[in-house]
C-alpha cells in the first residue's frame, strides 16, 4: 500500500469515527459536541484535573478550553473547585449529572467499537492497537494520555 493511500485511509476512518461520534452524542440531546464530551472524559479520568491539563492533553489553546469547560458548567455536567495549590486555577470534576452522561457516552463508545471493529479477529484488533500506537507517538512524542 502506498504512503497515500495509508494517509486516505485514516482520514477515512478518523472522518468515520467523528461522524458516528458526533450522530451518537446528538441522539443524547445535550447540547453538546463530541470535543465537550472529550473533556468531560478527560476531566473524569485525571484527578485532579485543571484547565491547563486539558489544554496540554488536547492540544488547544486555553481561551478555546475555558469556552468548552464553560459551557460544561452551564449545563451542569461539571464542577469548578479552588486549587488549593495555584489561586490562579480551579480543579475541574464531573457532577451527579455529569457521571450519568459518562455512563450514556460508554454505552455508545462501546456501541461504536462494536461496529467499527466488526469482522475483526482478536489478532488483528492486536496489530491495530499496536501499530496505531506507533503512528500516534510518532506525531506525538511526549506520551501525554489520560
Amino acid at each position: 500500500m502506498s504512503d497515500q493511500s495509508s494517509l486516505e485511509s485514516l482520514f477515512h476512518l478518523v472522518h468515520g469515527l467523528k461522524r458516528q461520534l458526533q450522530q451518537q452524542a446528538e441522539q443524547l440531546n445535550l447540547g453538546i459536541t463530541p470535543m465537550h464530551v472529550r473533556v468531560i472524559k478527560i476531566i473524569h479520568r485525571k484527578k485532579p484535573c485543571t484547565a491547563i491539563d486539558i489544554a496540554s492533553f488536547l492540544g488547544r489553546d486555553k481561551a478555546q478550553v475555558t469556552r468548552l469547560v464553560s459551557t460544561l458548567i452551564e449545563r451542569g455536567f461539571i464542577t469548578r473547585m479552588p486549587n488549593p495549590n495555584d489561586k490562579r486555577s480551579h480543579y475541574l470534576s464531573p457532577t451527579d449529572a455529569g457521571v450519568a452522561v459518562l455512563k450514556e457516552i460508554i454505552d455508545i463508545d462501546a456501541k461504536t467499537v462494536q461496529l467499527m471493529t466488526k469482522g475483526l479477529t482478536s489478532e488483528e484488533l492486536t496489530e491495530f492497537k499496536r501499530i496505531s500506537a506507533i503512528m500516534a507517538n510518532n506525531l506525538h512524542p511526549t506520551g501525554d494520555s489520560c
